[in-house]
């Protein structure tokens, strides 16, 4: 999937939970651009301060906008992945599926790193983005080696993250290892 097909969806998106009064914020592979390394991406993820009761309304408006939703997400069912809800939708654009994922604002932990949520400009537009220290916590949770990755670049283009954050919430996410093996590998 090109950046030529992803941008104008991400776009569109940020405008719909913009129009619809959606809190949202961005984040995977498109905020490692903005705080780490530019590199590939092929999806969308999201996080949407949204009641999971009200994903059934998100759902049909969102068909409505040209997305592919399963029956099983319009009627409120959401999934889960390292203890956060979520649920996904696909649009299909020339041919290929891009697929968004949101995950919804139900932890102490999300509740917080949604507070830290910052407004900024990419590609000309203005959009809510996860902040770098809560990027790497997310990454650290997924473990898969490109997120592992993607935290050492975030750590070399942004080593000003707040630290006593990462490990105030480490613990409570089971990554403090993985925090301490990279925030050492950045000092050596």
């Amino acid at each position: 999937m090109s950046d030529f097909l992803l941008q104008p969806m991400l776009e569109d998106l940020v405008l719909f939970f913009e129009r619809h009064g959606i809190p949202y914020l961005i984040m995977g592979g498109v905020a490692v651009r903005l705080w780490g390394i530019p590199r590939p991406t092929y999806d969308l993820d999201f996080t949407l301060a949204v009641e999971p009761e009200n994903i059934p309304g998100l759902c049909e408006n969102l068909r409505k906008e040209g997305f592919s939703v399963s029956e099983a997400h319009e009627r409120g069912f959401t999934d889960r992945l390292a203890g956060m809800r979520n649920f996904g939708v696909v649009r299909y654009i020339e041919g290929k599926d891009v697929r968004v994922d949101m995950f919804l604002v139900t932890t102490t932990y999300q509740k917080e790193a949604f507070q830290r949520r910052v407004r900024m400009k990419a590609n000309g537009s203005e959009a809510w983005f996860i902040s770098p220290e809560d990027l790497i916590l997310h990454k650290l949770i997924a473990g898969r080696d490109r997120d592992l990755a993607d935290v050492t670049d975030i750590l070399c283009v942004s080593p000003e993250v707040d630290k006593n954050y990462l490990r105030k919430w480490a613990p409570v996410l089971g990554v403090s290892e993985n925090l301490e093996k990279k925030l050492a590998d950045m000092l050596s």
